[in-house]
């Protein structure tokens, strides 16, 4: 779980490998692949992803 502090930096930080900034939730296509690139490394393997 994210400490306050924490949480406060990743909203404060711009894009990271953590933080995807979209300018609105109409595009859900690119919503959804952000989501996706971001699940690609969930069991950590190190490796990048595919979209």
């Amino acid at each position: 779980m994210l400490s306050p502090e924490e949480l406060e930096a990743l909203f404060l930080d711009l894009e990271s490998d953590r933080v995807e900034r979209k300018r609105s939730a109409a595009d859900r296509s690119a919503i959804r692949q952000a989501i996706c690139a971001f699940a690609n490394d969930l069991p950590d393997h190190r490796k990048p992803g595919r979209p």
